[in-house]
């Protein structure tokens, strides 16, 4: 190479270095440069706000006419007034696509119109939304519509392809850069790596779940690299956990404390709101914020940039919590998407069944109860199993005598889960109750784990030693339970596929491993089926009891 083509190559390279071209990654990840001019000198402020786990919170209204605390309708409010003096970038964490007949309506029922929660989201000006694990719920008929009726890009660099070409490639779109006064904002999107533990393998065929903290710091860097951004948001569907070690469900405080090259953290998925700084040995800080659920409240970063000869030479950064409450719902928001709530509400408020007597759910977790009884029915009658398995979702409240909605239903069973028939041997379901009813006993871990069964007669003895407690008397018409029999069992998608280890820890198998013999709609529907024949008198069956 020529001196004089020497010199002019590293004038070139000087002049793209000043006018900010960077390498990037376009259509089938060839490199591109983009042109990008570079900050004027002085302070730059960027306001980045989010919201997470809103399962369903679009209206400001309940189909019953009560006013819902908080709903997007409020956070449309708080944004007019943040825009009124600056341009925010908006980001949501995901668990968006369950939680409410909203979402249910518009997921599996009126298929043909943008769903609600993607007009919502356009007209709210998001632009970037994260993939969470009740999105992938709704299965591939859901999310691979709604992405494309999103303007923002959903994103999960963790989920990624399992076969042909694109195979070991980002199933969503891996990152989005957004520009603010001639500043590069990386937001890089990561979804919970656990969602094949808790659902079906036909809501997530075809993708793979890497854990996030294999591979964030690898995304890191590759998007530093690739765009030269002067603020990186890693936004993680990940709860907190404790910031000790990688935990594949809760790792967002692990990220923040360990990660090199990013400025905030957002998170979501445990429900709790949270504030925290994280400093690291270099002098660097990581800014995390967690938003909470049901848009109770928005989380708000700003940060400060000094830029000198057009180059980002200093950071600071502060964050809120904002209550929703205190922002009144938006009248427009709400009359724009009128028709859509009434779409709904005319679904959920249509009947279904009947109830000769009120249905409670407070007994619930005491023993044998008319709401439990009610789903094993429903379950048995439509599956034809032998053995029932099911827990409570719910202990609070009732439903009176009479005609009973479809938004009932969602108070009776509030998930979107399958309901699948599996095999297993008289011993395994012995062991699999023995794990249910020991955590039921100490109160140990989430109530919608506590299964118990229908199909057979059986006593829990609450004082004996684990693994004596569950004695089983007979089946429910009297013929001998067999422990080394084979029986078909009745549960849903979210237990067969291996969540609450009550079959890996309880019945000894392997879910991976588990053979699925038939698979019906979701449960709740199966619910409101059963209830359709007929006027139904709620009973609580004594097949099984608590002793001392």
């Amino acid at each position: 190479m020529s001196a004089k083509l020497r010199n002019g190559l590293i004038a070139l390279a000087a002049l793209l270095l000043f006018l900010g071209i960077s390498s990037s990654a376009g259509f089938f990840g060839a490199r591109v440069l983009v042109l990008t001019p570079r900050p004027t000198n002085g302070e730059h402020v960027i306001t980045v706000c989010a919201t997470t786990d809103l399962h369903g919170a679009y209206f400001a209204e309940n189909y019953d006419g009560s006013a819902n605390a908080t709903s997007l309708a409020n956070v449309s409010t708080y944004l007019q007034e943040l825009r009124s003096g600056t341009n925010p970038i908006l980001i949501d964490v995901g668990d968006n696509l369950q939680g409410d007949n909203a979402a249910f309506y518009y997921n599996f029922v009126d298929t043909a119109s943008t769903h609600v929660f993607a007009a919502m989201a356009n007209d709210l000006g998001y632009e970037a939304i994260v993939v969470g694990n009740h999105d992938i719920e709704a299965g591939h008929g859901v999310y691979d519509r709604i992405k494309r009726q999103y303007r923002a890009p959903l994103l999960a660099a963790n989920a990624v392809h399992t076969t042909g070409l694109k195979a070991g490639r980002p199933y969503f779109k891996p990152y989005k850069v957004i520009f603010r006064d001639r500043l590069r904002i990386a937001v890089i999107g990561m979804t919970n790596a656990n969602i094949k533990a808790w659902l079906s393998e036909e809501k997530w065929a075809g993708m793979d779940f890497i854990p996030i903290s294999e591979i964030a710091q690898k995304w890191v860097d590759k998007v530093r690299r690739r765009v030269n951004p002067d603020l990186v948001i890693l936004a993680v569907h990940s709860g907190a956990g404790t910031g000790e070690g990688p935990d594949i469900e809760n790792e967002a405080r692990y990220l923040a404390a360990s990660l090199q090259g990013v400025d905030l953290v957002l998170c979501g998925h445990d429900h709790r709101p949270r504030i925290e700084t994280f400093e690291h040995a270099d002098g660097t800080q990581t800014l995390l914020i967690d938003a909470g659920t049901k848009a109770r409240v928005a989380g708000e970063a700003t940060f400060k940039l000094e830029v000198a000869r057009h180059r980002v030479s200093g950071k600071s950064c502060s964050a809120q919590l904002l209550d929703m409450r205190d922002f009144a719902p938006d009248t427009a928001f709400i009359a724009r998407f009128a028709p859509q709530y009434e779409a709904v509400r005319n679904y959920a408020l249509r009947p279904v069944g009947e109830l000769t007597a009120p249905l409670s759910f407070e007994d619930a977790l005491e023993g044998p109860s008319a709401y439990m009884s009610l789903i094993h029915r429903a379950q048995l009658y439509f599956s034809k199993a032998d053995i029932s398995i099911s827990a409570p979702l719910t202990n609070k409240g009732f439903l009176p005598a009479g005609p009973v909605t479809f938004l009932d239903l969602t108070r009776i069973y509030k998930y979107e889960n399958l309901l699948y028939t599996i095999e297993l041997t008289g011993a395994q379901l012995q062991g699999y109750l023995e794990y249910s009813y020991d955590h039921w006993i100490r109160c140990d871990g989430p109530s919608y784990n506590y299964d118990s069964a229908a199909g057979i007669r059986y006593t829990v003895t609450c004082n004996a030693p684990y693994g004596q407690r569950v004695t089983i008397l007979s089946m429910a018409d009297g013929q001998p339970f067999d422990p080394a029999a084979t029986y078909s069992v009745a549960m849903t998608s979210y237990r067969a596929s291996g969540a609450g280890n009550l079959l890996s820890e309880g019945a000894g198998v392997d879910p991976d491993s588990l053979s699925i013999t038939a698979t019906f709609k979701d449960i709740r529907s199966l619910v409101g089926d059963y209830l359709s024949q007929g006027p139904y008198a709620p009973v609580a069956d004594d097949n099984w009891a608590f002793i001392l």
